[in-house]
């Protein structure tokens, strides 16, 4: 069989994924910032091209580009030695120099390659900056500050479909050019503007001290990343961490760091739940929350594979209806992905909890879910006074078991009422139960 003709399906299940996220991002602003280096890479055309399909979404793109790789090529052409290459050091009359001419041709480059893309573009300096200034003793001349965004200039590029790109270039009052930081940029960029997302596409991705990617951090873990210098994470990967973190502290309600070397990083990470970065969140990104009535419809959705499978008992709408405050769902940045029941029994003054309706989407697990949403159902039990809980699993008695320390009894742990459900059921679940203490 040739495999090519399995590849329009999952174009088109990709396409669906895109799709469901489009409402809620439509005439939103992003504001990007990548990294200088991934302009001389192959795959920097991709990059460019996915902010095309971003524009063609209706979603309102903001282009910053770093220059630190270009900044130091120049430099090592000319002989000269920098006293700083990032924009957050001092930088001196030498250095401003490079600074300006590398800057200026790159952005010249970035207007060229996104013409070729038919994308309306222009750069602009809409940033009012001064000299940083003195800081700890050492006058950072050339370095500036960002004092204000000029958002009336930028909305109205974005409302005519135009691009905005700055540069990490600022001019003061009196006409110097300054040096800047191009994460202040986009964040400073970000906060004015109201942006719903800051992503930095950066030469690498976030990895925690075992060299895996971290998937999500709050804003205080990004801030203290930040305040120790976690290891193994270089100044421009900091840099990217305390701009976040006073992006999210400000009102923007993710940011996402990226690594631009991977294959349509910047897509993957923003059209799917899990993503393939760092996503920096200042609320709480995911939550478990009581089913509503209008959930219904997600619950059955989300059962039925399950269900087919024959690892739920099928429930029709009205018994999800009728029980639903005992529902839960687990949503991930506003998405259902999983649910669990608690039903409650009051037999002979004994209280007893049933853990039901167990599951999570296919596409989310092996990623702990499961036990976040069995460890939660077990507090609910508690909260509401029960000291035993039970669950009933044909399929998943060994995660029970060995995951979450339940013990594998028989029917006659059941209450009464629930025993005779199950004799009925024929369905011969194993019966786990676990004291709470």
């Amino acid at each position: 069989m040739n495999n090519d003709l399995h590849k329009p399906l999952q174009r088109f299940e990709d396409l669906r994924g895109i799709l469901r996220y489009v409402p809620q991002f439509r005439q939103r602003v992003f504001v990007i910032a990548f990294d200088g280096a991934l302009m001389t890479q192959p795959g920097f055309a991709s990059i460019l091209q996915d902010v095309a399909v971003l524009q063609s979404l209706n979603i309102e793109v903001v282009l910053v580009f770093g220059a630190r790789a270009q900044i130091r090529a120049l430099a090592a052409a000319r002989g000269v030695t920098l006293t700083n290459d990032d924009g957050m050091g001092r930088t001196d009359a030498t250095g401003i120099e490079i600074a300006t001419d590398a800057i200026m041709r790159q952005a010249s480059e970035l207007v060229a390659n996104l013409t070729a893309l038919e994308m309306p573009v222009a750069v602009t300096n809409a940033l009012a900056v001064h000299p940083a200034g003195v800081i700890e003793g050492v006058d950072l001349e050339y370095t500036g500050r960002i004092e204000r965004v000029d958002q009336e200039t930028l909305r109205a590029l974005l409302k005519a479909d135009i691009i905005p790109i700055l540069p990490p270039l600022g001019y003061d009052g009196k006409g110097t050019t300054l040096r800047l930081n191009s994460d202040a940029v986009a964040v400073e960029v970000a906060i004015e503007l109201k942006a719903a997302k800051v992503i930095f596409v950066a030469e690498s991705g976030l990895t925690g001290p075992d060299g895996s990617r971290l998937a999500q951090i709050s804003l205080a873990g990004a801030r203290e990343m930040y305040k120790q210098k976690a290891s193994g994470q270089d100044v421009s990967m900091l840099s990217k961490l305390r701009y976040a973190a006073l992006a999210c502290q400000e009102g923007v309600p993710r940011v996402h760091i990226v690594d631009g070397t991977q294959d349509e990083a910047l897509l993957a990470e923003l059209f799917s739940n899990e993503g393939v970065g760092t996503m920096i969140h200042g609320d709480e990104y995911q939550q478990i929350r009581k089913a509503q009535p209008s959930d219904v419809p997600d619950l059955l959705f989300m059962m039925q594979q399950s269900v087919d499978d024959a690892a739920l008992l099928p429930r029709s709408r009205d018994q999800i209806q009728s029980t639903i405050e005992d529902f839960f769902l687990l949503e991930l940045d506003g998405h259902p992905i999983g649910s669990v029941a608690v039903h409650a029994y009051e037999e002979e003054g004994v209280k007893v909890a049933e853990l039901a309706c167990l599951f999570v989407r296919r596409s989310h697990k092996n990623k702990d879910h499961g036990r976040k949403l069995v460890a939660f159902a077990e507090e609910t039990a508690r909260q509401r006074g029960c000291d035993i809980i039970f669950a009933l699993s044909t399929q998943a008695f060994r995660f029970f078991e060995e995951k979450m320390g339940y013990i594998v009894s028989g029917p006659d742990a059941l209450p009464p009422s629930r025993r005779a459900k199950y004799d009925a059921s024929g369905r011969n679940s194993k019966v786990l139960t676990k004291t709470l203490k």
